[in-house]
């Protein structure tokens, strides 16, 4: 066998990423994905790319110059306000700095970034579509069971419609959170945070809210209290520009509070409309009654698409037995929260690490037999290592940011010259 058979499952950042790879180094994949199309749902919002891990994972997939094209320069601006008002930190964000990268094998790989430019998530997951052939991503496909084939170190899949199509070398869960393949390697799933989020948006923010447009600015914009959180971003750039929060409630509950015990009120099993004003209003006042006026007006003028989204985590330190042929790559294996901005940049490496494996098998003959059962032991030792400790600092950065002077002490790890997902604070 020169090429093995490569289904994935997923055709989100790390599924893409994987497979955008293996192509640029000749390797066809078949991606499997429930969903209609790419618009066939919200896609979310704006990612930073970081330099050493998502930029080295864009240039393996000779992507760069697309990743230029459509990152949001001074996009990582931010500021950071007290919930009185007061501003502790402010920044414009970085300038365009391109640098040589490290080197592999005495030569420059690419020009990267600095720093953490943004890109909007519909931005790459286009780019990645469009680096690959039509026929690789088979849309509307729902994969309902992956079997081990008797006898062998193959797997096979069965869609929603009951075909099964010839069976796979290898199978890579890229399927999210709430993963299907990874209960073929851990029985763990994702639990409660203990944050809930009402999402809230403006599309076209600088027509329809001028003044939510200035105040969140053309990046982040982060308040902390003992307990709360308002999360600002900007989405998108110029007149198609969005704006979006992330109203942050963490409480001690082992199971996601009802909507209606977030607004104080006894739990009748109905149905709470969160487009309605009166009732984010209430929201806003129980949670948020005792913050500066500007950021409570300013939140309340956001009404669109208004989402109650708990966040959920795979447990720290995660790790599998590894089995021949499958594996997983980005949130179905390590899912975090969202309050170190590392998630999609770990899925990108793990799409990195796991297609530099592959290449190196096809390219020294290793890919049948035992070669591709080892490579993936190899790739899964050095994934549990990194996601393990990008994990540990989510979950440190979450307790840090809850805190009544989580702010203060987020500043205090900037002032270091370090970002919050770069030092555990206890």
């Amino acid at each position: 066998m020169s090429t093995p058979r490569i289904a994935i499952i997923g055709a989100g950042p790390g599924g893409l990423m994987l497979a955008s790879i293996l192509h640029h180094n000749n390797i066809p994949c078949t991606i499997f994905e429930r969903d209609s199309s790419a618009v066939a749902r919200a896609q979310g919002g704006t990612l930073d790319i970081h330099e050493y891990s998502g930029q080295q994972a864009l240039n393996a997939a000779g992507l760069m110059n697309e990743f230029r094209s459509v990152m949001r320069l001074g996009g990582d601006a931010m500021k950071i306000i007290r919930k009185d008002g007061t501003v502790l930190f402010e920044s414009d964000g970085e300038e365009e700095s391109p640098k040589a990268s490290e080197q592999q094998n005495g030569e420059p790989t690419a020009n990267f970034v600095k720093g953490r430019p943004e890109i909007d998530r519909p931005a790459l997951k286009d780019i990645l579509i469009a680096s690959l052939p039509t026929e690789t991503i088979h849309w509307g496909c729902k994969v309902t069971s992956i079997d081990p084939v008797a006898n062998s170190k193959q797997w096979s899949i069965e869609l929603e419609d009951g075909s099964r199509p010839a069976p796979f070398d290898l199978v890579v869960g890229a399927d999210g959170a709430w993963s299907r393949t990874r209960a073929l390697l851990t029985d763990q799933q994702p639990f409660y945070s203990g944050v809930t989020a009402l999402d809230v948006w403006v599309h076209k923010v600088d027509e329809v809210a001028p003044d939510v447009s200035a105040f969140v600015g053309l990046g982040n914009c982060f308040l902390w209290d003992t307990n709360r959180a308002l999360l600002f971003q900007r989405n998108g750039q110029g007149s198609e520009g969005d704006a979006r929060c992330y109203a942050c409630i963490k409480t001690d509950t082992k199971i996601p509070p009802t909507a209606q015990a977030l607004l104080g009120e006894a739990d009748d099993g109905a149905e709470v409309d969160w487009t309605d004003a009166r009732v984010r209003e209430r929201f806003v006042e129980r949670h948020f009654g005792d913050w500066f006026t500007e950021v409570k007006r300013i939140l309340l003028s956001m009404t669109d698409t208004p989402v109650l989204r708990p966040m959920y985590m795979l447990p720290v330190g995660l790790t599998w037995e590894s089995r021949p042929g499958i594996t997983l790559v980005g949130d179905a294996a390590h899912l975090m929260t969202p309050f170190a901005g590392v998630g999609v940049n770990v899925g990108m490496m793990d799409a990195l690490e796991l297609a530099q494996g592959i290449v190196t098998c096809v390219k020294e003959g290793t890919a049948d037999g035992d070669g591709l059962a080892v490579m993936l032991q190899k790739y899964e030792k050095g994934m549990f290592a990194r996601s393990g400790e990008e994990a540990a600092k989510t979950a440190s950065a979450m307790r840090m940011q809850f805190l009544e002077d989580g702010a203060e002490k987020v500043i205090k790890i900037m002032s270091q010259g370090l970002q919050p997902d770069e030092l555990v604070f206890e």
